[in-house]
C-alpha cells in the first residue's frame, strides 16, 4: 500500500508540474515552461509506465516550450541560445514523427544560422560566417538566406564563379515565394553590380575578353544602364572586336547625359579607328570636349586622321 501510494504521489507531482508549465507557456514565459516541463517530464520517467500518458502531453508541450523559446532567443538576437531550444525540440519532434513541427524548426534553425553568419559577416569573421551557413544548409537543403549569404563570402573573395552559383540558387528557390521576394532582389542587383565591378578589374588588367565575360554576364541579373556598355566597350575595344565595340558604346551614349559622353565618344572613336572607319572615328573624337582624352582626341583628328 505504501508503494502504491509513493507512485501515485509521484504522478501527482508530475502533473502538477505540468500545469505550472501551461500556466507559464500562457504567460509566455517559455523560458520557466521549459524547467517546469522538463522537472514533469524527469518526474514522469522515474515513475515508469504509470505514467506514459502523462508524459506524452508533457513532451509534446516541452517541444512547443522549447520552439517558443528559441524564437524568444531568436528575437533578442541571441543566436546560439536559439539554436540550442530549436534543436531540442526539433529532437522531440522527431520522437513524436510531428512534421509539422520537424518541419517549422529546421526551417528557422537555418533561419537564425543565417542570420549569424550575416553579423559574422559583417564583422569581417568571414570564414566563420561561411560555416554558419553551410550549417544551415545541411539543415534547410533549400534556404535562400543561406545562399545569399555564400554568395556574398564569394564576392567579399572575388570569386565570381562561385557567387554566381550561389545567387543563381537564391533564385532558384527564392522565386514565388513572397517571403524571399527581396533577398532573390537582393541577389540579383549584387550580382549585377558584383560582375560589372570584377569586369571594370580585368579592364585594367588588360584582360578584355573576361571583362566582356563578366560585364555580358550581369546583363541576366539587371539591365545594364550608361556605365555598363562603356566599360563592355572598353572591354570589346581590349579584344579588337571592333564592331561589338561601337554598339556597345553607341548603347551607352543613347542612354548617358549630354554632359558625360566624352569618354564614351573617344571608346567609341578608337572602336571606329580599329575597325578603319576614318569618317566614323573622326565624327566621334571631335564630341570628345572634356576629361583628360581631349588632346588625345585632337591628336588623333589633326595629326593621325587627318579630319576635315
Amino acid at each position: 500500500m505504501l508503494t502504491v501510494v509513493a507512485m501515485a504521489q509521484s504522478v501527482e507531482d508530475a502533473g502538477a508540474k505540468y500545469n505550472e508549465g501551461n500556466a507559464f507557456f500562457k504567460e509566455g514565459a517559455y523560458g520557466k515552461a521549459v524547467t517546469s516541463y522538463e522537472n514533469a517530464l524527469k518526474i514522469a520517467n522515474s515513475v515508469g509506465t504509470d505514467a506514459d500518458a502523462l508524459k506524452g502531453n508533457i513532451e509534446k508541450q516541452l517541444m512547443n516550450a522549447y520552439f517558443k523559446n528559441g524564437l524568444l532567443q531568436y528575437k533578442g538576437r541571441k543566436y546560439d541560445a536559439a539554436v540550442a531550444y530549436l534543436e531540442k525540440a526539433y529532437a522531440i519532434s522527431g520522437r513524436l514523427d510531428d512534421e509539422s513541427m520537424k518541419t517549422s524548426t529546421s526551417t528557422y534553425i537555418a533561419k537564425v544560422r543565417s542570420t549569424k553568419g550575416n553579423s559574422l559577416l559583417k564583422e569581417n569573421k568571414v570564414d566563420e560566417a561561411f560555416a554558419e551557413y553551410e550549417i544551415a544548409l545541411e539543415v534547410e537543403p533549400t534556404c535562400v538566406n543561406a545562399y545569399y549569404g555564400k554568395g556574398l563570402v564569394y564576392k567579399s573573395k572575388d570569386d565570381m564563379d562561385n557567387m554566381v552559383v550561389n545567387m543563381d540558387k537564391v533564385i532558384e528557390y527564392g522565386t514565388g515565394d513572397s517571403k524571399a521576394a527581396k533577398t532573390v532582389m537582393k541577389a540579383k542587383s549584387t550580382t549585377a553590380k558584383a560582375l560589372v565591378v570584377a569586369g571594370a578589374k580585368e579592364i585594367q588588367n588588360g584582360n578584355g575578353k573576361k571583362a566582356a565575360e563578366y560585364i555580358v554576364s550581369s546583363f541576366n541579373y539587371a539591365p545594364g544602364d550608361a556605365q555598363d556598355y562603356y566599360y563592355l566597350a572598353l572591354a570589346y575595344n581590349k579584344t579588337q572586336n571592333w564592331d561589338e565595340a561601337i554598339v556597345a558604346a553607341n548603347k551607352s551614349i543613347g542612354m548617358k547625359p549630354e554632359k558625360n559622353k566624352s569618354e564614351t565618344y573617344f571608346a567609341l572613336g578608337q572602336a571606329y579607328e580599329g575597325k578603319g572607319d576614318a569618317t566614323g572615328a573622326c565624327n566621334a573624337y571631335k564630341n570628345v570636349n572634356s576629361g583628360p582624352n581631349v588632346d588625345v582626341a585632337v591628336y588623333q583628328i589633326t595629326q593621325v586622321l587627318k579630319c576635315n
